[in-house]
């Protein structure tokens, strides 16, 4: 029996109707992790919050980062100090309230002939960023020669590279935590819903925005939402929603284009994580288990914002600047596993050209009162959350609260320690042993549900008798979850956002596609045409992250 107070897809037709019948202090547009930060801090303020999202939660710039919480190294070369002390201690937030998902990784940046760092100014910016990213004691920097370099890499160019520094990073699923901090808004009483497109906003006689009309693209029915305080948080789409309400005039947003392409890890075997600069630009070589991912080259982008590809001749350039940086790994575009596009909004003014593009997020607010908060980064949505509240606060004389959010454990993260979570790791396993899964299949289910994969594992056994393969098993128990816990609607929703398994293991994908796709159309009550149209959406997907198009 499904609770029909839970972040499903079967409570579609009651989230709705709530939607339209409650009347709102805040409405929020966009499901990233902007949005649903926003959510978050205001539900713990005390206001009652609806939030809608056009597609899925975080199908836009939301599942689509380089994957890492940053502590802003890269921001000291502009000596962006303020930035720099707010991501470190950011981070630290992030990964103590979502330790199912947040990893602590060593970074090994390489010093490499010609390029702008030399051992004085990496070991002068790895102090300062410690000393300003607040970064822990046994985290902080390690400075090597080019002889232990080489040891700690023996895949480097042992021609170019002078040394190195190796500190702490952490690496994130965004999709996943996008989703938690959805479903820890939820669990306080955020109404939210994923599907659901603002198509205009509704008026009062001074002109003041007083709600919405919204369309759900499930029933195609129109319906409106009314709030006294409307937020627009839709990334890189901020001005399509901005245009709906006036014309757009001064700051406006430049989209930045990133891509990341995957290999199998034996392909490109790092001993760690890899920060290196080549030709001035950033590029990371990030190894998770049995997969390499690499990124992003960053450029300009005017193109389908609701289609981006992954270009020829991106891949041709982050594979030569393998070939410089590793040239005893021979790549080529065959032994591409994976990709992933995506674009990030930074805040133009007319006559300035990209290099003067701002990375901070910035708030506008219209005539009619609509206020639009843009830019900005994954490590700092909770920062922005507040930021955002506090402006609405100060504007509308509201005496809230101040933000509770810096130490609220997100939805699967009951874990004070990581001892913790591979207690209740091991002991789920012994609990469900009878299902034949090892350890390390337990440890990557915690490490994406966390203290929710009770939940799942029940549901892995209820296909237990049913499917012959374990493999089909393991994939329904996990779908029957998403649908029921996390709002999945769609194919893509669970191969993509909630799994990741179309970016790291296509090939699951592929074995286990027909037998999820007539599990969901028996639970979601496709019709056959419904059920076509997933399935070549799919595998449109598919196509995509191994298919590389020519400009």
């Amino acid at each position: 029996m499904v609770d029909h107070d839970s972040f499903s897809s079967f409570s579609r037709s009651k989230t709705l109707h709530q939607l339209e019948k409650q009347h709102f202090d805040l409405l929020i547009v966009g499901g990233g992790i902007t949005g649903n930060g926003i959510a978050l801090d205001a539900i713990t303020r005390g206001l009652k919050v609806a939030l809608i999202e056009r597609y899925d939660f975080a199908s836009g710039t939301s599942s689509r980062s380089g994957k890492l919480i940053h502590g802003g190294l890269k921001y000291l070369q502009n000596f962006d100090f303020p930035l720099v002390k707010e991501t470190g201690s950011e981070r630290d937030i992030v990964y103590n309230n979502a330790l199912h998902l947040v990893y602590p990784i060593t970074m090994n940046f390489p010093l490499i002939k010609k390029e702008s760092y030399n051992l004085l100014t990496l070991k002068a910016g790895l102090t300062l960023y410690d000393k300003l990213a607040g970064v822990k004691k046994d985290e902080r920097h390690k400075i090597y020669g080019k002889k232990k370099t080489l040891q700690n890499e023996p895949l480097f160019n042992k021609r170019t590279v002078q040394g190195s520094g190796c500190y702490i990073e952490y690496r994130t699923d965004d999709s996943r935590l996008t989703l938690e901090v959805a479903k820890t808004a939820h669990e306080k009483g955020a109404v939210i819903l994923n599907y659901v497109e603002m198509t205009e906003f509704l008026k009062n006689e001074h002109n003041k925005v007083k709600g919405i009309v919204g369309r759900d693209h499930y029933s195609n029915q129109t319906f409106t939402i009314y709030a006294k305080h409307i937020v627009n948080a839709a990334g890189p789409w901020v001005d399509e929603v901005r245009k709906k309400d006036e014309t757009i005039t001064g700051k406006h947003m430049v989209l930045a284009k990133g891509i990341h392409i995957v290999f199998p890890y034996n392909k490109l075997p790092v001993n760690s994580s890899v920060y290196f600069q080549h030709k001035g630009r950033m590029i990371a070589v990030i190894p998770v288990e049995n997969r390499t991912y690499v990124g992003s080259t960053e450029s300009l982008y005017n193109k389908d914002m609701d289609d981006i590809h992954v270009q020829l001749d991106e891949v041709q350039y982050l594979l030569s600047c393998l070939k410089d940086m590793f040239p005893k790994v021979t790549l080529q575009i065959k032994d591409i596993s994976s990709s992933w596009a995506g674009i990030r909004p930074l805040i133009g003014e007319s006559g300035k050209k990209p290099s003067e593009l701002s990375r901070h997020d910035e708030i506008f607010e219209s005539t009619s009162g609509v206020v639009t908060i843009a830019g900005g980064k994954l490590t700092g949505y909770r920062k922005m959350a507040d930021r955002i509240l506090t402006y609405i606060d100060k504007k509308r004389n509201l005496n809230l609260p101040t933000t509770k959010t810096a130490s609220l454990k997100l939805s699967g993260s009951q874990f004070n320690s990581i001892e913790e979570l591979y207690e209740y790791s091991n002991r789920i396993q012994g609990q469900y042993s009878h299902l034949g899964l090892s350890q390390q299949d337990i440890d990557h289910y915690v490490l994406r549900y966390g203290s929710n994969t009770e939940k799942l594992l029940q549901m892995i056994d209820s296909y237990n008798t049913q499917q012959e393969k374990k493999e089909h098993r393991n994939v329904l128990g996990e779908l029957r979850y998403t649908i029921e816990n996390e709002m999945v609607a769609t194919l893509t929703d669970f191969y993509d956002r909630r799994t990741s398994y179309l970016l790291f293991d296509l090939e699951l994908v592929k074995k286990t596609l027909n037998v999820v796709t007539e599990e969901m159309a028996t639970l979601l009550q496709w019709n056959k045409s419904v059920k076509e149209k997933e399935k070549r959406q799919i595998q449109y997907q598919i196509k995509k992250a191994l298919h590389f198009k020519k400009e």
